[in-house]
Parts: C-alpha cells; sequence; structure tokens
C-alpha cells in the first residue's frame, strides 16, 4: 500500500506537468522583452544608409529576422512580401534584419524572390543578441511608442500578422 501511495506522490505531479506542457503553443515561447522599450540599433541597410530604432520613432515595426539558409524564412517570404504590399500606405515599417549569413547570399536571394522588407544587416549578430533572437524566423511586433508588443517564432501567417497590426492600432 506505502508502494502505491509513493508512486502516486511521484507519478502525479510528473504527469500533471506533462499534461499542462502539452497544452501550450510552442510557437509562443515567452520573451522578458515583451512589455519593455525595445533595444536601440544602427544597422547599415543594403544601399549602405544607417538605419536606427530612433530614426523609425513614431511608427509601427515588424522586425523579422531571417536568413537565406533558412527553409522556413523561404516560406515566410511570400507572407511578408502580402503584409508589405496591404499595409504599404499605414504607418507599419517591415524590417528584415539578417541573422548569419553573408550579403552576398542575401542580395541573390532578394533577386529571385523579391524583396518585401527594408533589408538591415547585423554582421556580428549584436541586434539579435539584444532581442534575445534563439534562431530565424523571428519576428518581433514594435508600437510606435518604441514597445515591444509581441515576439512569435516561426513562420507567420497573414492571420496571425493582421491580428498583431491591429493590437498595434
Amino acid at each position: 500500500m506505502k508502494r502505491v501511495i509513493l508512486f502516486f506522490l511521484i507519478a502525479g505531479p510528473i504527469v500533471a506537468l506533462l499534461a499542462f506542457g502539452l497544452t501550450r503553443n510552442p510557437r509562443e515561447l515567452p520573451s522578458a522583452m515583451i512589455g519593455k522599450k525595445a533595444p536601440d540599433f544602427a544597422l547599415k541597410n543594403l544601399e549602405g544608409k544607417e538605419v536606427t530604432l530612433e530614426s523609425l520613432k513614431g511608427q509601427n515595426l515588424l522586425i523579422n529576422f531571417w536568413a537565406t539558409w533558412c527553409g522556413p524564412c523561404y516560406q515566410e517570404h511570400a507572407v511578408l512580401k502580402a503584409i508589405q504590399k496591404q499595409h504599404a500606405q499605414e504607418n507599419l515599417r517591415l524590417l528584415g534584419v539578417v541573422y548569419q549569413d553573408s550579403v552576398e547570399n542575401v542580395k541573390e536571394y532578394l533577386r529571385q524572390e523579391g524583396k518585401p522588407f527594408e533589408v538591415l544587416l547585423d554582421p556580428d549578430n549584436k541586434m539579435g543578441i539584444d532581442y534575445g533572437v534563439g534562431g530565424v524566423p523571428e519576428t518581433f511586433f514594435v508600437d510606435a511608442e518604441g514597445f515591444i508588443r509581441e515576439k512569435h517564432s516561426g513562420v507567420l501567417t497573414m492571420e496571425y500578422v493582421e491580428f498583431m497590426l491591429n493590437t498595434l492600432k
């Protein structure tokens, strides 16, 4: 009888934790950045012009960390192009931050696939580190006041982006 009670005392909490974990969405990774000011950055775009967070003040931002070697980023590319097209006249700026990739690969990729966002080069991955990026694709939604409202890991969908953009208004 003691063994049965001991078994349930040990197994019960483990089963409860596993059951709780299975109810969670793996795309919703908690981020300590949500609700905080976005870390400042100063990166060059493909044309060599410096872009800073300060220079984008007053605009809602969709900051997408991506790479040409990333399969899910390729899937996401069409969604980002559609977002850019649908929201071109709005107070929304799409930024694509290159993550651990070469300028040559990026230019060739964009030549073939199109350019859905302003591309920023982060050669030392400083911005990726400051934003807590663990892999690509990862996307941050930053409001016009410069606060991070959401972080999404994985491929974006139009429905999700539309939902997030409505929360930024």
